[in-house]
Formats: C-alpha cells, sequence, structure tokens
C-alpha cells in the first residue's frame, strides 16, 4: 500500500503551509504591534495547524480510497477546525468591570484559521486576499479619527458610588446634561445605609473629551468613586 506522495506533491504541500504561515503573520503582526495577547507567534500556529489540518482532511486518505467499497468525507476534519478554534479565540476575550476586550483578537485568530484552511485547499488567492482585506480593515478601523469620521455620537456609561443623600441622582443628572449628555438613563444598582451605587448610560458626541464629564463630576463631595473606561471593544 502506497502513503507516500510524489515528491513535487510533497513540496506544493509544503508551500501551503509556509504561505499559510506567512499570512497568518501578517494578521498577528498588526495584533502584535496593539500589545494584544494573541501575537504574531499564535496567528503563525493557528494558520500552519489550519492549513496541515487541511491537506490531511484532503489528501491524507488517499489510500484508503483506493480500496473498494470505502467512502470518506473529506471536509469532516475542516469542520471540526470551526469548532476547535472557537476554543482559542474565547481565551483572548476578557470583561473586567463590564468591560469587555479581545473580541477583535478573537475574531482574528477564527479568521487566521480560515485563511489557513483555504491555502491549505490550495486556494491560494482567496486566502492571500483575504488576508490583505483583514489586514487593512483591523489597520484602518482602529484609529479614533476614522471611526469618528463615520460615528458622530457613541455611548457613554459610567458607574457611580455616591454617599446616598436626597436629590443625589437629579443632580448628577443635571450635571451630566450640561455637559451635553443625551438620552440619560440611570439604574440604581445597590443601596445600602449611606451608599447608593448607580449605572449611568447616556449618548454624546465623539468629539466630546469623556474625561471632562468624569473630571466635572469629581466635583461633588457626594461621589466617592468613578469607574468609567472608554472603549474596550477590541
Amino acid at each position: 500500500m502506497q502513503t507516500l506522495a510524489p515528491i513535487p506533491t510533497e513540496l506544493d504541500w509544503l508551500l501551503r503551509i509556509i504561505v499559510a504561515a506567512f499570512c497568518g503573520g501578517i494578521i498577528g503582526y498588526e495584533r502584535a504591534i496593539q500589545r494584544k495577547s494573541a501575537g504574531v507567534r499564535t496567528h503563525i500556529v493557528v494558520a500552519i495547524a489550519s492549513a496541515l489540518f487541511m491537506i490531511v482532511s484532503k489528501y491524507g486518505f488517499t489510500d484508503l480510497l483506493n480500496m473498494h467499497d470505502i467512502a470518506l468525507d473529506p471536509s469532516r476534519i475542516a469542520a471540526q477546525i470551526v469548532t476547535g478554534i472557537s476554543f482559542i479565540g474565547a481565551g483572548t476575550i476578557l470583561v473586567r468591570k463590564e468591560q469587555i476586550s479581545g473580541l477583535t483578537t478573537a475574531a482574528g485568530v477564527w479568521a487566521t484559521a480560515a485563511i489557513g484552511m483555504a491555502i491549505g485547499a490550495g486556494m491560494y488567492f482567496i486566502g492571500i486576499l483575504s488576508t490583505a482585506l483583514i489586514f487593512v480593515i483591523q489597520m484602518l478601523f482602529h484609529d479614533d479619527v476614522i471611526i469618528s469620521k463615520i460615528t458622530p455620537h457613541v455611548r457613554f456609561n459610567i458607574q457611580i458610588e455616591a454617599i446616598n443623600q436626597y436629590h443625589i441622582l437629579s443632580k448628577i443628572k443635571n450635571e451630566l446634561e450640561e455637559n451635553k449628555v443625551e438620552n440619560i438613563n440611570i439604574k440604581i444598582l445597590d443601596v445600602s445605609g449611606e451608599r447608593i451605587v448607580f449605572y449611568v448610560d447616556g449618548v454624546i458626541n465623539n468629539k466630546i473629551d469623556e474625561n471632562n464629564i468624569v473630571m466635572a463630576l469629581r466635583k461633588y463631595p457626594d461621589i466617592t468613586r468613578i469607574s468609567y473606561t472608554r472603549g474596550g471593544l477590541n
């Protein structure tokens, strides 16, 4: 039974793995310069592994297919890559104080697996083109200037802990309105004795500096703590 493929075929498979590694490295480079946990090394490994899985799924059982009464589905391993890579992507998503980070990195890892699979299947053009497209999108839209042009208004979320006094909520709301925060919605999270914790949700113009709003609230001696983090969905 012949199990070794011809040398030209083996070289073609090696080329696919190398191209997949290169494409994965490009996507990982953008994540690395943003100081994300999944950088160049992670994306290269994911791309190589995905390409190798795809090659094995597509060509690894040709010796058995030459036997009578045997039929195999060449897509079964590829289908498992889509599910398995989700665990790696989930590991890059972090939640800290109601702020989510790592979504773009997780999506990039998932896309890198897809690119590795495409190149492993011999679809060089679409794999390389997808790499370039993802790289350009991540570099372009990571700049807040570009996003500001297409999103004139952004959400403003803040959590405030204060001394529970009469009219404290109305004072905070008036201050926010003076700082041009619109569509204000206040939800009380906890009330215990002299302490009250509430969550504020609103909309502001993207040209407004959120730091000025936070500092304006700090002038109230009744406010003991303010929790605010800009963005985080990356």
